[in-house]
């Protein structure tokens, strides 16, 4: 009776294995699952080496800034001063000025020759121009003590204020004096008084030189 029961069980057994393996080839033949051999590394690739392209050179997208001061060349003015002006004089000639402080302001100049018996008048700008030029020729005044001259012009007055044919002038080392009006011989110190009065009237001095 045992033998009986045990070959039964083991019958059991074997079938139950069978049934387990016909299940599982179904399963796999419904899923259509397939694997499929795989080279070794190809599930898992590296990713390719990357190189990096060397930067192309630029051209600076701000463009480098010009040197916009100008230089004063060989030659060249500079701007803040007005033209040179030469105001020598010739062997036996004495020249006397005066700073007139006007809206613009102006030089009074008399050139003296003795030896030739005449003074020369102009009247300059804060640029060095001329605005009034005239020629006298010079006779002792009567009744003078020897520096009283009289000034006969040759043509029309250049002096505004006098239309007169002829002035008296008092004249010695130092002064030339013209009714009141005095102009001296110190000609350096009186032609910067001049130009600080240009300056002051925002006006360009002439560079006077002597």
């Amino acid at each position: 009776m045992a033998d009986t029961t045990a070959g039964t069980e083991k019958t059991m057994t074997t079938k139950i294995t069978a049934a387990a393996a016909v299940l599982a080839l179904s399963a796999l033949a419904l899923t259509g699952c397939v694997v499929e051999n795989v080279p070794a590394g190809a599930q898992d690739p590296k990713p390719p080496a990357t190189s990096t392209p060397s930067a192309a050179p630029t051209k600076s997208e701000t463009p480098a800034e010009e040197d916009t001061s100008e230089s004063i060349e060989d030659g060249g003015q500079d701007e803040s001063k007005g033209e040179t002006v030469d105001m020598g004089v010739e062997a036996g000639q004495v020249q006397y000025v005066r700073a007139i402080q006007n809206f613009s302001p102006t030089l009074e100049r008399w050139l003296l020759d003795e030896e030739a018996g005449e003074v020369t008048y102009s009247i300059i700008n804060c640029l060095g121009q001329p605005e009034a030029e005239g020629v006298a020729t010079l006779e002792p005044a009567e009744g003078g003590e020897g520096t009283a001259y009289d000034a006969t012009w040759i043509g029309k007055s250049p002096i505004e204020s006098v239309a007169a044919k002829s002035v008296r002038l008092e004249i010695t080392d130092d002064t030339l004096t013209n009714f009141s009006d005095v102009a001296t011989s110190r000609t350096e110190i009186e032609v910067g008084n001049f130009s600080r009065m240009c300056v002051d009237a925002g006006e360009t001095a002439a560079d006077i030189v002597f």
